[in-house]
């Protein structure tokens, strides 16, 4: 299933604005009107993260890469509000095109943790554009505030029937439950089991109904997975695949195995439970953890997927602190896939 993946990153911080920076990729997008290739990542900064902000790319082949002007001089599209969030900081994590949706101004959505008003808790907020260039906040709070900001988004396919109602957007997020068993020596969180809840909504302004538990770590997992993040995507025969973002406590790694959903609530895990993408090699970029938030698009007959590597794993610790630390230790890279991945 997997062809080929990149040994080195495919974008790295060259402008001025991005000096200092770890760059994460977001949301991936085919612009048919021009034969391009978008992505929108993230600039982030570990010491003043009031300062991330969303920028956007383009290329024709997912290895060279443009930086347009979006209108004062750099590629950012999105800024953050400048108020700190105590829990997480501003993260884009998933935008959509909404082809369906009659409101040119909601055309464009996007799921995003931030504090736009620093009276309330931080919170997973929702910006749309007409253009995927402007971008408002759709509210001046978050619509959800209980943490985590590890979240995606996604359209369904329709507006059927579902546990919690008609819905037609869903959200999913990591939820925590106590379990005081879980290995625990070197986790942020001690004893709490990561696992993943769904939110949904039927029309993007309204109010989200949630969470309800939808994946969670079973008997046949080791004890010590747990599923940090959830990236859903549409499939052409109906239904929904899934990169499930495993987090391993014991060593602190992280990789991405694959799930499939006829309905968007019940998931089956496949392959076995192996990654689909797992870590690369010692003294590689991506040897410590990957995540895959953006969801794999079609280009040219292969899947393309652009996903987050880093050398050293979630604690910050070198993967392999006996081997000499890459030159390259994090960025985004570019994994393709046979097309049946959206199948």
């Amino acid at each position: 299933m997997l062809i080929s993946r990149s040994s080195q990153p495919v974008i790295v911080p060259d402008q001025a604005w991005e000096v200092g920076a770890l760059l994460s990729a977001v949301s991936a997008h085919v612009d048919e009107r021009h034969g391009e290739l978008l992505l929108y990542y993230l600039i982030r900064y570990r010491d003043r993260p009031v300062d991330n902000a969303l920028c956007v790319a383009r290329s024709r082949d997912g290895r060279v890469w443009s930086k347009p002007d979006c209108g004062d001089g750099t590629n950012i599209v999105m800024r953050s509000s400048g108020h700190s969030c105590n829990w997480g900081m501003f993260m884009p994590t998933s935008i959509l095109k909404d082809e369906r949706e009659e409101n040119p101004d909601l055309r464009w959505k996007m799921v995003y943790w931030d504090r736009p008003d620093p009276s309330m808790p931080a919170g997973i907020c929702l910006a749309a554009s007409v253009d995927g260039i402007s971008w408002t906040p759709v509210h001046q709070r978050p619509v959800i505030t209980n943490a985590n900001d590890a979240m995606s988004m996604i359209d369904a396919h329709g507006s059927g029937e579902s546990p919690l109602g008609s819905g037609r957007i869903f959200i999913y997020q990591q939820t925590w439950k106590y379990n005081p068993s879980l290995p625990m020596d070197r986790d942020n969180l001690k004893g709490m089991h990561r696992r993943i809840s769904i939110w949904t909504v039927g029309e993007f302004e309204g109010t989200w109904v949630g969470p309800v538990v939808i994946l969670e770590p079973d008997a046949e997992d080791d004890p010590a997975t747990q599923f940090y993040w959830l990236t859903p995507f549409r499939t052409r025969t109906g239904g929904y695949g899934g990169l499930l973002n495993c987090h391993h406590t014991s060593d602190q790694t992280m990789d991405v195995q694959l799930v499939r959903s006829q309905d968007g609530w019940s998931w089956s895990r496949e392959n076995n439970r192996e990654p689909i993408l797992g870590l690369g090699d010692p003294g590689e970029f991506d040897c410590g953890m990957v995540v895959a938030p953006a969801r794999p698009i079609n280009w040219n007959g292969r899947s393309l997927l652009f996903y987050n590597g880093r050398s050293t794993v979630h604690d910050g610790q070198l993967r392999y602190p006996e081997s000499e630390a890459p030159r390259t230790a994090h960025g985004i890279g570019l994994a393709e896939f046979d097309d049946g991945l959206l199948e």
